[in-house]
This record gives structure tokens, C-alpha cells and sequence, in this order.
């Protein structure tokens, strides 16, 4: 049985080596939309089982955050994406401004609750060209409802990268 850091890495070496296909990007944006999230099931269907909503809805979110914004990061996680933007909005007062958009994404109960959110979260990243780390993305919604939830390695990205607020 694969870890689920293999089960990453085989999602995104799948990915990287389709950025260029259009089409299947554009499938796998559908992601986003319950009305069209059915275009990218027969491009996951190998990498979840497509009938269960905690396997299928991390791949998906992952896939369409994907085709939405390839830039890819190798390092942190979504608090730190959503620091870089909060910052780049305007400057340190941008993480006091953005700060009710990142409560309500870290007060997410569910796995499938916390990927609803991710597509206005992956466009403002988009916008402000700052990368994702996707693999790291996945295994974080695959552990959204574990005993030891990512929220609390993106909290302590989005407000413990200098020491804390001010």
C-alpha cells in the first residue's frame, strides 16, 4: 500500500508531465465546479478511488488548484502561500487585512468544506504570482481530519514566520 507522500508524488509526476495538454487542464479545472466536476474524474480515476468523497475530493482539489496555477513551490504550505499574499496586498498590515479570510479557512471541520474554499485561495495566488506547493497541498487535505490537523502547521506559517504578530 502506498504512503500518502508516494501517492503525492505519483499525482503530481502525473501533472507535471501533462501541464502542457490543454484540454486535460481544462478537464481538471472543472474540478472547482460541482456542475463540471465530472470532466476530471476520468483523468483521477487512477489516483483515488472515485466513489468516496475523502479520496476522490483531495485528488480533484488538488488537480483543478493545479491546472488553475502551475507555479509550483517545493517548500511550506498554504499559511505560507496566504502570508506571501496577505503581505504582498500591503505589506505587514496586509496580514491583519487578510486575516478573517485565513480564520475562515483554517476553521474548516471537513476535508470536503476546506476544498471549497481553495479555489478563491488558489486564484489570489495566481494573481500575485506566488507559487503553491502541491504536493505538500494533497497531504495536507488528506490529513485535514486527522488527530493532528495541517491547520495548525498553517497557522504557525501564516503568523510564527517572524516570531509572531506584532
Amino acid at each position: 500500500m502506498k504512503t500518502v507522500q508516494e501517492k503525492s508524488e505519483g499525482l503530481m509526476n502525473f501533472l507535471r508531465s501533462n501541464r502542457k495538454d490543454r484540454g486535460l487542464m481544462a478537464d481538471l479545472r472543472c474540478g472547482f465546479s460541482r456542475a463540471k466536476q465530472h470532466r476530471a474524474w476520468p483523468h483521477i480515476a487512477g489516483y483515488c478511488q472515485l466513489d468516496e468523497d475523502k479520496s476522490r475530493t483531495p485528488v480533484q482539489t488538488v488537480c483543478a488548484a493545479y491546472a488553475t496555477h502551475p507555479e509550483e513551490a517545493v517548500y511550506g504550505n498554504m499559511g505560507t502561500v496566504m502570508r506571501q499574499i496577505a503581505i504582498g496586498m500591503n505589506g505587514k498590515d496586509g496580514l491583519s487585512s487578510f486575516e478573517a479570510r485565513f480564520r475562515r479557512l483554517i476553521s474548516c471541520q471537513t476535508t470536503e468544506e476546506i476544498c471549497n474554499w481553495m479555489a478563491g485561495f488558489v486564484r489570489a495566488a495566481k494573481s500575485s504570482n506566488i507559487p503553491v506547493n502541491y504536493k505538500q497541498l494533497y497531504c495536507d487535505l488528506f490529513w485535514w481530519e486527522g488527530e493532528y490537523p495541517p491547520k495548525l502547521k498553517w497557522a504557525s506559517s501564516y503568523w510564527g514566520a517572524e516570531g509572531g504578530r506584532k
